[in-house]
């Protein structure tokens, strides 16, 4: 059986994906932690990249596949947001013009790649120390559980990072910068990026081929596998799904998952509306999003939905905490800090997934 970058059954195939007429998904199997796709569109006498990936290794395996089938030179690269994990192999297509939206290019030149590196390098330290047997040492304190569970955090970041080598990226940043839409001429087609977020992240744009009718959604698109919304609002989020709906593709390929089509942008969009719709009463009724996290998970409600099997559920409470922001009115950027609690969090809720399977 064919392995996740995670070391899971592949529920998909990796690699190179024809989805219409000289436009190409990169699939990585089976979307979860940094196991993002790309994509590219083909046209006369050059080519269009649709994001990079989580390091330099994986983006350079990629683009030997792709010059297997495609010959046409890119001349292009459009990085759909922010995140490392569709921006970190830039470096190698030093001679392409790097496109995104004003709000992605601002945080993707604020980006870094040696915090993951020593987040990576810590993992192995604090299983070791989660593992002594004095309580003060083994946790610390974190808001909305009784301590931070060290040993769980350590496994966790240490599964989600241990595929990827951090070490080498340079960050290369947008040479363009765009806000609304924007067309493009690849070859004699059309290919229109249309900006969505704030959504998933501040800068989310989305893909449209509009001669092959192929949308590639992004990370906007999560399919098997449970989003993480960081910036929000989930209004916002909404709003950029109905786009893609608008836009009536016969293919949609998302961020994370297999090649799909409109009705996994739907089960999406009633994923984002079920958890605003349950969350919110119960964080204005004082509960913590580590809290009503665990209760949705547990639900009959949940088991019961089309994501009741997505991978990786303990994401929601990211999801949660977003809301929460937003419901506070302290939506905006989050520290380091928090970022390691909302991870401590995340593995928490795995760990206590994992002991009941």
């Amino acid at each position: 059986m064919e392995r996740t970058l995670l070391g899971k059954g592949a529920r998909y195939s990796r690699g190179l994906q024809q989805v219409g007429e000289g436009v190409f998904a990169w699939l990585q199997p089976n979307g979860e932690w940094g196991e993002s796709n790309a994509g590219v569109v083909v046209g006369e006498g050059e080519a269009l990249l649709i994001d990079t990936l989580f390091d330099p290794h994986l983006t350079q395996r990629m683009l030997d596949a792709i010059g297997e089938q495609v010959h046409e030179p890119i001349r292009t690269l459009v990085n759909t947001h922010s995140d490392g994990d569709h921006v970190f192999g830039n470096q190698l297509l030093p001679d392409a013009e790097i496109v995104a939206t004003a709000a992605a290019a601002h945080l993707i030149r604020e980006e870094t790649a040696d915090a993951l590196q020593r987040f990576k390098q810590l993992a192995p330290v604090l299983k070791t120390v989660g593992r002594l047997p004095l309580p003060v040492v083994g946790t610390l304190p974190l808001p909305g559980l009784p301590r931070m569970p060290l040993r769980a955090l350590g496994e966790y970041i240490g599964w989600m990072l241990s595929p990827y080598d951090f070490s080498g990226v340079r960050i290369t940043p947008p040479t363009r910068e765009f806000g609304g839409e924007l067309a493009l001429d690849v070859g004699g087609r059309d290919v229109r990026l249309i900006e969505v977020g704030p959504a998933h992240t501040p800068g989310d744009l989305i893909v449209h081929v509009p001669d092959a009718s192929v949308v590639f959604a992004a990370d906007v698109l999560f399919v098997g596998v449970a989003p993480v919304m960081w910036a929000g609002p989930t209004a916002g989020w909404i709003a950029a799904l109905d786009r893609i709906l608008e836009l009536a593709p016969d293919v949609v390929v998302p961020g994370h998952g297999p090649v799909s089509d409109q009705s996994e942008v739907q089960t999406l969009r009633d994923y984002m509306e079920w958890v605003e719709a349950e969350a919110w009463p119960r964080l204005a009724a004082d509960r913590s999003p580590f809290e009503v996290a665990r209760e949705l998970l547990r639900s009959e409600k949940y088991r019961a939905a089309p994501w009741g099997g997505w991978d990786s559920p303990e994401r929601i409470v990211i999801t949660i905490t977003t809301i929460d922001r937003h419901r506070r009115g302290e939506a905006g950027p989050i520290s380091a800090r928090e970022r390691t609690a909302l991870f401590a969090q995340v593995a928490t809720l795995a760990a206590e997934l994992n002991a009941q399977a």
